[in-house]
């Protein structure tokens, strides 16, 4: 989530703490002496090398100096954000917001948004205020307000996913495995160890640092680093993956570049003859040379062919890093590399896949797909471009930090994640550094003797459900109810005329979404218009009012809309068969046939919403009867008299709040059996 990265080993802000100590090494020549222009640019050099937090320090003592200094502390921010201290980044773009009077950085307010969510889930609320306001301010139609949207939208869906799992309880691997530094993708071994990838000091001699990543074993082991038959020790060696009978491993070099990895390879190496061969680079099918290609994992197709999953950043993919896979061939080599498809893959960053062999699962991390902040891990299931809709883990395994590198015991007892979440090691900043955790997973299976990966070979037997359980289940059930029912009516605002201007048609292809992005697009022209042959406070309130009529009632509809989805999805997974009622209201400014009509699209584009959600998730239900939508429309005579209905006074009938709010649809009624 933190920002489009391009070629890395793994997110560059997992390497920032690492690096923390550098900023003890800093010039000789003290702060006080250094001049705002020295300091900025001694800030500016350090953040371009990727030394973000002697950076920070850099633009920290420079704004002693100049405080009130708006780009000053942009960049202050931005060196905090990057090596992930997201409270005080948090609160240098605040400072940020409050300085720039001319809108010079309008994206202080949706990397505020972001902070404010990676911080904490309590400060939901205050993220999406932060987010509503980049929007208003950025006319851009690009990442960014296109990130913002999600983030809204996953802003409502954690407001109502907030309860942890209370059976599942995280353990902190403690200081065998973890570090202030960074350690990540933890691979059990056989019969009971972990390998695991850090960024750690390599160097004989404690006077000099030579900052590397390499594969560690879990202590107490003789050999306290393991590496790979041929790796070059130059290059950082690390995300490393065994195949199921763990004779190949396979491993990615990444070239060194400042503080920071750019380019990375995947290569392998095999166990024969009792020892492990010199390792081989993939060929191009693996390996795009314009591109970063890591993070391997082996799993199966149906058929039980092997394939092998990775990330890569290169062209063809949905945007920033995707999740990729190749066939392996009956020679040994693999196939062209094939994007998973945007199912998984999302405009933002897709990472670290993992596939379970014993479940035919596979799991990854992404920044896109709704989640509690950063990056949150999900799994899916299905083959090559082929995937059901990812499902999040949920809290305790995600939080609002990153949430990385899942991968399970070779029996399935115990899952592994990497995480900067509060409670990991560090030197500055609580949630600068990854350290590995693991929880148990109550789904161990029964080992095969031919291989050390476990194999599920028979089935098993139903078990039938306890009374405990089934109480469990019903008080879960009528939870969702109420709480589903407690969101009605839902209201859902549109443009004037919209959707499909200047038709007699009752239907529509477009669904509620696009209709609300387009409308919310439109408010400074709402207020500009509202507030036409306006002066002085007379103005300024009615600019208000347009701005309070966005915020309050359209963009707040929406969120509804998208927890109602939610609960309503739950719901639907339980077995119960669910009756939504949806009316469709318009404002007096055309004749009734016509409102009829229109109404009748404003339901139909709500009914889109719901065909199209999460990917066709509501679509089977639909399909069987289990979900129904029902549907009703209102013309004018439903719109208080007072609303205006001349086309020559489009300030009152057009752009007033008090006609925008009869243009709506409403989800009035849920019936569940």
């Amino acid at each position: 989530m933190k920002y489009k990265f391009q070629n890395l080993l793994f997110k560059v802000s997992h390497l920032q703490g690492a690096f923390l100590f550098l900023c003890f090494a800093l010039s000789s020549l003290s702060a006080s002496a250094q001049t705002v222009h020295q300091l900025t640019k001694a800030g500016d050099t350090k953040f371009s090398e990727g030394d973000f937090y002697a950076s920070a320090l850099y633009y920290k003592d420079a704004l002693k100096k100049d405080e009130e200094n708006a780009a000053l502390n942009f960049k202050y921010a931005e060196a905090l954000r990057m090596f992930n201290d997201y409270e005080n980044a948090s609160k240098a773009y605040r400072e940020v917001t409050r300085l720039d009077k001319s809108n010079e950085f309008p994206l202080a307010y949706f990397w505020l948004g972001e902070m404010l969510r990676s911080t904490c889930d309590c400060k939901t609320n205050e993220a999406v205020r932060e987010l509503r306001k980049f929007r208003a301010k950025y006319r851009k139609k690009d990442y960014y307000s296109a990130k913002c949207q999600q983030e809204l939208e996953a802003c409502a869906w954690v407001l109502d996913h907030q309860t942890p799992n209370d059976s599942v309880k995280i353990e902190h691997l403690g200081k065998e495995v973890n570090t202030e530094q960074s350690e990540f993708n933890a691979i059990h071994v056989f019969p009971d160890k972990l390998q695991f990838s850090a960024l750690r000091n390599i160097s004989a001699d404690d006077k000099k640092e030579d900052y590397k990543v390499r594969i560690y074993n879990e202590p107490p082991t003789p050999q306290k680093i393991f590496m790979p038959n041929g790796a070059n020790p130059e290059m950082h060696i690390g995300n490393g993956a065994y195949s199921p009978d763990s004779k190949d491993f396979f491993f990615t070099e990444c070239e060194s570049n400042g503080k920071t990895t750019s380019r990375c390879d995947i290569y392998l190496t095999k166990y024969e003859n009792f020892k492990w061969q010199p390792a081989q680079k993939l060929s191009s099918a693996i390996n795009n040379p314009s591109a970063t290609n890591t993070q391997p994992s082996v799993g199966y197709d149906k058929e039980g062919n092997e394939v092998l999953f990775f990330a890569s950043d290169r062209s063809g993919g949905q945007g920033g890093m995707d999740i990729w896979v190749s066939k392996k061939n009956a020679d040994g080599t693999y196939g062209e590399a094939v994007n998973t498809g945007d199912v998984i893959n999302t405009p933002g960053n897709e990472i670290t896949p993992f596939y379970d062999i014993n479940y035919h699962r596979l799991f990854f991390s992404s920044d896109w797909h709704y989640g509690f902040g950063a990056y949150d891990i999900f799994k899916t299931e299905g083959e090559y471009t082929n995937w059901m809709v990812p499902q999040n883990l949920m809290q305790p395994i995600n939080t609002p930090q990153n949430d990385l590198y899942y991968s399970l015991a070779l029996d399935n007892s115990k899952a592994y994640i990497t995480s900067n979440r509060k409670g990991s090691y560090f030197i500055e900043a609580e949630t600068c550094c990854n350290d590995i955790y693991a929880y148990v997973t109550n789904k161990k299976v029964q080992k095969s003797d031919s291989i050390t990966t476990a194999k599920v070979d028979t089935a098993v037997a139903p078990v039938t459900p306890s009374t405990t359980s089934i109480e469990k289940t019903k008080t879960f059930i009528d939870e969702k109810i109420k709480n589903i029912k407690q969101k009605l009516p839902v209201r859902l605002y549109f443009h004037n005329d919209e959707p499909d201007a200047r038709t007699m048609s009752d239907t529509t292809s477009l669904d509620y979404k696009e209709s609300y992005e387009a409308y919310v697009a439109l408010v400074s022209e709402y207020e500009r218009e509202f507030a036409k042959g306006l002066k002085g406070e007379a103005k300024q309130k009615a600019e208000e009012q347009i701005e309070s009529f966005f915020a309050d009632k359209v963009d707040e509809g929406f969120h509804d809309l998208v927890a109602f989805a939610s609960q309503l999805t739950d719901i639907l997974q339980t077995g119960n068969k669910v009756e939504v009622t949806i009316k469709g209201y318009c404002s007096p400014l055309n004749f009734n046939q016509y409102n009829l009509r229109l109404g009748d699209r404003r339901v139909a584009s709500l009914r889109n919403y719901f065909f199209h959600y999460r990917d066709g998730m509501l679509l089977p239900f639909i399909a069987s009867g289990q979900l129904v939508l029902k549907n009703e429309s209102f013309g004018e005579e439903t719109a208080p008299s007072k609303i205006s209905d001349s086309r020559e006074d489009v300030r009152n009938s057009v752009y007033s709040p008090a006609a925008a709010l009869e243009r709506r649809v409403e989800i009035v009624d849920v019936l569940v059996r």
